[in-house]
């Protein structure tokens, strides 16, 4: 039984390397005839594209490869496939004169593992959603009267950020500028959405600041469904079902949130009710 499972195991495998070589092979050697009309590339690799020309730094591989290529090249990484610009011309081109062209932003990395992908608006499609959305920041989010409301708010933070550097300099100890600025940036953030701080012993504020700070390392990591393609579904790293429990624990979190504040919100209106009763 042992030796014949073994042989199962060894066919599918060979299948899946087959099928996905035959894959690669047809997207990049038959397609490539009839698209004259693309930016030169350097030769690539059956599968892995030109990732074997990519080293430790992304920024010089780049402007290694623009040496020889052009400011504006195709590279491929794996299944991905992206357009490089490195020339300020190129940029100016494609971020001011064809900015209409370029404004949908591609699914990349983690993107897959979302739970939010119906209501997003960072990496929304351009079209009458994401221009309603932007509108809808503009106007109720970010204006100037929606911010004054929280200017005690900012006011606190700020001296949280100077008592604590000052304590630092009581005791002489060094001060880590870099944490206490995202320190006052994130609990302004928090309090002003969740009425709590991300730092300190204030109700949920260890929670949110790990599952913060679990969501961002995990996007932030290579998606082997970049590489793989289809083979995307088999999550080999195990990222994308730890990205999707992160995500799913701080819905919980901002959902009990939304509860609180609708029922100090119907108290409120409780009472002034009774007020004028």
């Amino acid at each position: 039984m042992a030796t014949a499972d073994m042989f199962y195991y060894l066919l599918f495998l060979l299948w899946c390397v087959t099928a996905l070589l035959v894959h690669f092979f047809i997207k990049t050697f038959l397609k490539s005839r009839n698209q004259n009309n693309l930016p030169p590339s350097p030769p690539a690799l059956p599968v892995i594209g030109h990732l074997h020309l990519i080293g430790a730094v992304l920024a010089k591989s780049f402007q290694t490869l623009a040496t020889h290529y052009g400011p504006l090249m195709q590279i491929r990484l794996g299944a991905s496939t992206c357009v490089v610009a490195s020339n300020a011309v190129v940029a100016k081109e494609i971020f001011k004169t064809q900015d209409l062209n370029f404004s949908s932003r591609p699914e990349f990395g983690s993107s897959e593992y979302f739970i939010y992908r119906g209501s997003r608006f960072v990496t929304a499609q351009y079209g009458d959603y994401w221009r309603f959305m932007k509108k809808l920041c503009m106007t109720r989010l970010l204006s100037f009267p929606q911010l004054d409301k929280f200017t005690d708010v900012l006011d606190e933070e700020k001296v949280k950020l100077v008592e604590s550097v000052n304590g630092c300099a009581r005791e002489g100890k060094l001060c880590d500028l870099n944490c206490e600025l995202t320190a006052l940036t994130n609990n302004t953030i928090c309090r002003m959405t969740m009425s709590t701080r991300c730092s300190g012993s204030d109700n949920d504020a260890d929670q949110i600041e790990r599952l913060v700070k679990t969501c961002l390392q995990l996007a932030g990591k290579l998606s082997l469904g970049d590489i793989l393609g289809p083979f995307r579904i088999f999550d080999f790293s195990g990222n994308g079902k730890k990205l999707v429990g992160a995500l799913q624990a701080y819905d919980r979190l901002v959902e009990r949130v939304l509860q609180e504040h609708e029922e100090k919100g119907k108290k409120k209106v409780s009472r002034k009710g009774r007020g004028r009763t």
